[in-house]
């Protein structure tokens, strides 16, 4: 994460919360200077047991939201810097002409700064890669994964 010419008045660590698919990961704190380097994989895993059209799969992420807070620890129960909502289907899966390279790696995202954090809004830099496979249900019935 990026914030040029940012400093923040607090000192306590700071760590990125990701909530996707009704999960929730957070990131190991790092010190609270910018640019702030996580070098995290988060790894999110959901098994769809009524989805068998690929094309319901989408309906579904396009009803969830991925949400992305960036946290500073300060007491007593943290304060929320910067956030970033998105549909999940276009989380995982960005549009081709809105990123370099190859699909899903080295995507730049603008966050939304609470009111409480002075300066520019922090910008996020990260991939994503997304796995679905069928597999076989006892009844025989196949669900996507």
């Amino acid at each position: 994460i990026t914030c040029p010419g940012v400093l923040l008045k607090d000192k306590e660590e700071l760590y990125l919360s990701v909530s996707v698919l009704g999960q929730y990961k957070k990131t190991r704190c790092v010190p609270a200077v910018f640019p702030l380097v996580f070098q995290e994989k988060l790894v999110f895993e959901k098994a769809f047991a009524d989805i068998v059209d690929p094309g319901d799969l989408v309906e579904l992420l396009e009803f969830d939201t991925a949400v992305l807070e960036l946290i500073q620890l300060v007491p007593p129960v943290g304060k929320i810097l910067a956030t970033y909502e998105e549909n999940t289907r276009d989380f995982l899966f960005p549009d081709p002409k809105l990123t370099r390279g190859h699909h899903g790696l080295d995507r730049e995202i603008l966050m939304k700064r609470s009111s409480s954090f002075t300066g520019i809004a922090p910008k996020l830099r990260f991939s994503t890669s997304s796995l679905i496979k069928e597999s076989l249900l006892s009844s025989g019935r196949s669900h996507i994964q």
